[in-house]
């Protein structure tokens, strides 16, 4: 069986740090970027089963990236998260199925990774 892989995007460097060890902890392979165009870049070029973008950053950002990627990649697991408010558009792209997830941080690693690794999985 294939390890599953994540795509972390952030532009915070230390809390990149710290997800990205979490989620080695869970077993999977971490793709780190600090901004949606390194992100669209690896996405293109790696197996990447799962996606965890921050929604706010500078130049493409997470609602941005994730649009991207759903059009290239249906299947893919992408998930939204955030140390703010969201707002309608984000609401939208979960309505809508652009996303399939919103964390809100801070947030348990141990328990999104159980939940994305199960829908992953199961997809």
């Amino acid at each position: 069986m294939n390890t599953l892989s994540i795509l972390i995007v952030d532009d915070d460097e230390l809390i990149l740090k710290v997800l990205a060890l979490g989620f080695e902890k869970c077993g999977l392979k971490v793709f780190k970027a600090e901004n949606g165009y390194d992100a669209w870049n690896l996405f293109n070029n790696e197996q990447i089963s799962l996606v965890l973008t921050d929604i706010y950053m500078p130049g493409l950002d997470g609602k941005e990236l994730s649009r991207r990627i759903r059009n290239i990649s249906p299947s893919a697991k992408i998930a939204l998260m955030t140390g703010g408010e969201i707002d309608e558009e984000t609401k939208e792209l979960l309505s809508v199925g652009t996303v399939d997830y919103f964390f809100l941080k801070p947030f348990n690693i141990k328990n999104i990774c159980k939940t994305l690794i199960a829908d992953a999985k199961i997809n």
